[in-house]
């Protein structure tokens, strides 16, 4: 059996364009024949979205981050306030991430947010304290450069 996430390009009840990621699971068989996308398709009618369906999965990812970073959706301008070592802001210059500031030089000082974060080399995991913190949009950043 695998399990997927499924990104559905529709539109919500308003009209508006929308692509929500619903998780299916189907057999090697079903995969085969596309029925994941028939169960992500089912999935996004039921949650009140309408056609067109156009399903992405995991492997059609760079086409998705190609096109939006062609329409100007993905961040190319991160900038991070740490005054006195701490985060005081962080604005991007499109779009919205979510930026994970750590330290792995004194955890024994910060039991209680201690997490295992795939930030080590090669994605390894790395026992540190962090702050999680989504990007303001800031489109002045882009006249930086």
């Amino acid at each position: 059996m695998r399990t997927l996430q499924i990104a559905v390009a529709c539109y919500d009840a308003a009209n508006n364009a929308d692509m929500p990621v619903f998780t299916v699971s189907v057999t090697d068989g079903e995969y085969a024949t596309g029925a994941h996308y028939d169960k992500a398709r089912a999935l996004a009618r039921e949650a009140g979205y309408e056609r067109p369906f156009v399903c992405f999965e995991g492997k059609d990812q760079t086409a998705i981050l190609s096109a939006a970073r062609k329409l100007e959706l993905v961040p190319r301008v991160v900038a991070v306030d740490v005054t006195d070592g701490e985060v005081c802001s962080v604005r991007c210059d499109a779009g919205e991430i979510k930026v994970i500031c750590y330290d792995t030089s004194n955890t024994e000082d910060f039991p209680f947010v201690m997490f295992d974060l795939p930030v080590g080399e090669s994605g390894s995991n790395v026992p540190c304290w962090a702050h999680v913190q989504p990007a303001d949009v800031d489109p002045t950043l882009k006249k930086l450069w």
